[in-house]
């Protein structure tokens, strides 16, 4: 494709942050539907998982403001190609997409909105404390004695984290004072492991309270120039404490219709001033109990979340969150809620802990099940249990027509996943 107004270079682009991840490439489908120019990713090396399916591949690194606003420099003096958009899709790349906008003048959500999301909890947690909103309190741990000394304000049980990360990275429970040394240090290492994979300059820990509240939902709320929209309410699964990995999602949820938990989401969304884009804000709550907001990303929802609600509702969230960032969205959005038909939900495909030696085929697959992906190999190490997004081997879909949530077992797509992962994986120990 070529520029209009300049026949003889490459065409402006519009630039996608975190489409290339997995369970978001229905992003880059978002994007062709909306842009009708090449499509372009920033990556450290041509060797990338979906590189492919974009137009332009720009050499540098995504989370890094510096080195992603260098790749795009670079990229034009080297074609004369500029980019008419930047689209973030995750957490850590954020800032890295704010240099970018500010340097060449494109919408984006204010600095303001980015600093006191989850890419920092603490003033994430400051803002919505302030606001009124419904959350548990923290305390920021410099070393394991500030951990204890915050844990004997808050009380146990408790939740230990880093103050950056997303993906249930480095989340604990404590549960025992005894535990907090070898936690605090868990935290530790899971932050500088991360940092090898994501430029993160807060590498804070914090200490927060323990929401006992039964149940965890995500509600995806849409933002754009004053006016907002619930799009969706998702369930999620959890995996075995003391960790908090998500393992299954579905929609929609039994807590749908609580007009409670959806002027909660939208509350919070306004306190932390986001203005542009896709919201993905977490909640803890009960059949009887008003809903605790834990946190919000100021990004679409990961875990394949956005494919659930398309399955569902006919919408697409990667769809509406480019149009957000090129200020192109039409205000039916806001006007006519979806209707929704049918339930979708997608589970983690997990092997026994031990070395994977066999990758096999199911002998017969439910008949929800609408697609699955292996994303283990042959000799890769499977962990005992799942402690956060880097701990799962695959995952499957399902999709029940015209089913309501009371329609299916809560439980349904994690026990089609069980089935599925003893069928497919080989492990020894």
């Amino acid at each position: 494709m070529t520029s209009v107004a300049d026949p003889g270079r490459p065409a402006d682009y519009l630039l996608l942050l975190g489409a290339n991840m997995a369970l978001r490439e229905r992003a880059i489908i978002g994007a062709v539907r909306v842009f009708p120019g090449p499509i372009a990713m920033i990556s450290p090396s041509p060797r990338t998982r979906s590189g492919k399916f974009f137009d332009y591949l720009l050499p540098g690194v995504a989370s890094d403001p510096d080195s992603a606003l260098a790749a795009v420099r670079a990229f034009e003096q080297r074609t004369g190609a500029r980019p008419v958009g930047v689209v973030p899709f995750v957490d850590g790349l954020l800032t890295a997409g704010l240099a970018i906008a500010e340097h060449y003048r494109l919408p984006y959500l204010s600095r303001t909105a980015i600093e006191t999301s989850s890419i920092n909890k603490n003033l994430m947690k400051d803002r919505l404390l302030a606001a009124g909103i419904a959350t548990p309190r923290y305390r920021q741990a410099a070393d394991p004695a500030a951990a204890v000394a915050a844990i004997d304000e808050l009380g146990l049980p408790c939740v230990i984290k880093p103050s950056a990360f997303g993906g249930s990275l480095g989340v604990r429970l404590v549960t025992d004072s005894d535990q907090v040394a070898e936690a605090y240090q868990y935290v530790r290492t899971i932050i500088d492991q991360a940092a090898a994979t994501f430029t993160v300059k807060n590498r804070s820990i914090q200490i927060e309270e323990f929401c006992a509240l039964p149940d965890e939902v995500s509600v995806e709320v849409l933002n754009h120039q004053g006016r907002q929209a619930v799009l969706a309410v998702v369930d999620k699964s959890l995996g075995p404490r003391p960790f908090f990995a998500e393992i299954g999602h579905r929609t929609p949820s039994r807590y749908t219709d609580r007009a409670d938990l959806r002027e909660l989401a939208m509350a919070a969304c306004a306190a932390l001033d986001l203005d542009r884009g896709l919201a993905h804000a977490e909640f803890r709550l009960a059949e009887d109990g008003s809903p605790v907001l834990l946190e919000v990303g100021c990004r679409t929802a990961g875990g394949g979340i956005p494919d659930l609600v398309e399955a569902v509702t006919g919408l697409s969230l990667y769809e509406l969150q480019v149009r957000c960032y090129l200020d192109q969205l039409e205000d039916s959005v806001f006007d006519q809620p979806a209707a929704g038909s049918g339930l979708a939900a997608i589970a983690v495909l997990k092997a026994p802990a031990g070395r994977i030696v066999r990758i096999g085929s199911p002998s017969a697959v439910d008949p929800a099940v609408t697609s699955y992906e292996v994303l283990a190999g042959v000799g890769d190490e499977s962990a005992a249990v799942s402690a956060n997004y880097l701990h799962r081997e695959g995952y499957v879909e399902c999709f029940w027509p015209d089913a309501s949530p009371a329609d299916v077992p809560a439980t349904a797509h994690l026990r089609i996943a069980e089935q599925l992962s003893g069928e497919l994986f080989e492990v020894a120990g």
